[in-house]
This record gives C-alpha cells, structure tokens and sequence, in this order.
C-alpha cells in the first residue's frame, strides 16, 4: 500500500532527534516508523504517522521552522520467516526497479514484517508487491 513519510531534514548535533520527538509528542503526534540517516553536516529524520496525523505533523514542523517534505513510500508486511524479504526484493529487481532507501521493523512475536521502502518506480513496484 501507498503511504505518505515525512522526511525532516535536521543539522547533525546532538539532540536534535529529540528535539523533533519532543515537538511532536507534546502535540499527540504519534510517530508510527523512523529512521535517521546522516552525513558530517546533516541528517535526514523519515517518519510515518498515523495517516490523520501526517498533515498536522507536517504544519507543526514547518511552523517550528524545520526543512520538512512529504512523499509517498510503499509499505509492505511480509512474512517473519528467512527469504521473505529476498523474494520481494527478487522481484522487484527483476522488473528494473531500483530501491533508493528502505527500513523495516519486527519482533520475534509477530508472524509480519513491516517494511518501508521508497523505489524509483513507486505505482510499479506496489502492482509487484501486491501480486505476492
């Protein structure tokens, strides 16, 4: 399925994730999903919210003067089990589709992955997943 991420675009010093967790906590935002990514200067913050949340997310971040996008990412369950993720990736590699990031998150408990990615061709790559 087709969902919306925010990217937040943050300096590389200490504390600035919290910074960003702290605004949108105190404002019942609740972040579903993150990564971080850095370089020297600058990190980029993605982060998934509840869908009824993600355009208050995006207004309270920019009211708070932070570089902030949306842009829509594919969010996929697959199963729990080795290979899982090696036959989705099979597949869309197989189609020419490249990945230009992706996370994912788990716990032994669960019987799903869940699974972020954000590939070059997005409405190709979600037919892809959805046929498996």
């Amino acid at each position: 399925m087709l969902i919306r991420q925010l990217s937040v675009f943050l300096e590389n010093r200490k504390g600035m994730f919290a910074k960003i967790a702290r605004l949108l906590g105190d404002n019942g935002i609740n972040m579903q999903a993150f990564t971080v990514s850095e370089t020297e200067d600058f990190g980029i913050a993605r982060i998934i919210t509840p869908t009824e949340q993600t355009d208050r997310a995006m207004a309270l971040l920019k009211a708070n003067s932070y570089a902030v996008s949306v842009n829509q990412v594919l969010y996929i369950k697959c199963d729990n089990v080795p290979g899982s993720m090696a036959n989705i990736m099979e597949k869309l590699a197989a189609a020419g589709i490249s990945v230009e990031y992706m996370y994912a998150f788990s716990d032994s408990k669960s019987s799903v992955s869940r699974v972020v990615i954000r590939p070059d061709r997005l409405e190709e790559a979600s037919t892809i997943v959805q046929e498996l």
